[in-house]
């Protein structure tokens, strides 16, 4: 094979692999769907899909211990729904058990919510 095969080559798998993959495209556009709370509920840090059935909310500890009952159920609600339907886009006529996680600065689970999508 000569340099400039093997040049081609390598842009050719480099090309292959900087492209995302269905179910990071899938990801992202959840992901893009949520952002939006965080302005809407400053507890909320960050979010990460896991797994493609599974969504991690980050929160910050401080502001969530001193949520009412109220708000915290408010704001589980509002990422549970917007999660679900953003799933659902991206995931057109697919069956689940979604779960969702929120978790403190280290990773310590302080709740978690499930919901089927049929």
């Amino acid at each position: 094979m000569s340099k400039l095969q093997l040049g081609i080559a390598a842009l050719v798998m480099l090309a292959a692999c900087a492209a995302p993959t269905a179910q990071q495209r899938a990801a992202d556009s959840e992901l893009s769907a949520l952002a939006p709370l965080r302005g809407s509920y400053p507890v909320v840090v960050g979010f990460d899909v896991k797994t493609p059935t599974t969504l991690v909310v980050s929160l910050d500890l401080q502001t969530y211990i001193g949520m009412s009952d109220e708000d915290t159920a408010s704001m589980k609600r509002a990422v549970v729904d917007r999660w679900r339907t953003a799933w659902i886009e991206a995931h057109p006529k697919s069956r689940a058990i979604l779960h969702v996680r929120f978790i403190d600065f280290i990773g310590r689970e302080v709740g978690e919510a499930v919901t089927a999508v049929r």
